[in-house]
């Protein structure tokens, strides 16, 4: 059960509509994602931690970005946090998880959401906001894994990780493999991406969302 000022958030953000297909991409305010799990299975391991930073007007906002750990009753495996680097003391003391969430969706409103390998992150956010709030956001995701390869095919078959297509690109960033870290990776990967559709003609959400459609029926490597 929400407390009342959770449930009026929850309230305002069960209001929230997808945006506009026929928007410009370059007007398009992005939300990019990523999340720190207790493992690798999106429908049971605890959702530990959400990053995150936004594009708008062509750059990444480093002072609109979000970050934010999630309480957990009882700490992972040390071998888990070896991976996520996230310390037992800093899982107890987290915000409360529901906090987190509405914390999370009144950052990214109705922002498409971008990620690297986006399913995994989509399935675990969806997951925990069903679970704490009850809530769907209709935004839509983007998954910057697929959108590369279909922009830069010539480079596919030696580019799978992350880390592939920021060496190809030469982007460099500050760190790695933290949520907000990671997030702001990814964030400089979709600044490249989205220069490469507006050169393809691929101006809108619709149409980029027609590219990815389209993708089912290319070969797979």
């Amino acid at each position: 059960m929400l407390d009342a000022t959770s449930a009026a958030r929850r309230t305002a953000l069960a209001a929230l509509r997808a945006p506009d297909p026929g928007r410009p991409l370059a007007a398009q305010r992005w939300c990019v994602v990523d999340v720190e799990t207790g493992g690798l299975d999106a429908t049971r391991d605890p959702l530990l931690a959400i990053g995150a930073v936004a594009i708008e007007g062509g750059r990444i906002h480093l002072d609109d970005s979000f970050e934010r750990g999630l309480t957990q009753t009882e700490a992972t495996a040390a071998s888990n946090i070896l991976i996520h680097g996230i310390s037992g003391s800093e899982q107890r003391a987290g915000q409360a998880p529901h906090v987190a969430l509405l914390d999370w969706l009144e950052f990214a409103t109705t922002a498409p959401r971008v990620a690297f390998h986006a399913g995994f992150d989509q399935a675990v956010l969806q997951r925990a906001l069903h679970t704490r709030l009850g809530l769907r956001p209709p935004a839509p995701w983007f998954d910057a894994a697929v959108v590369a390869p279909l922009l830069f095919p010539a480079a596919a078959s030696r580019c799978s990780q992350l880390d592939d297509w920021l060496a190809l690109f030469g982007i460099t960033v500050y760190a790695r493999h933290g949520a907000l870290a990671d997030a702001y990776a990814t964030a400089e990967l979709w600044l490249v991406l989205l220069n490469a559709a507006a050169r393809e003609n691929i101006t809108t959400l619709r149409q980029l969302q027609r590219l990815l459609r389209a993708r089912r029926w290319l070969p797979m490597h």
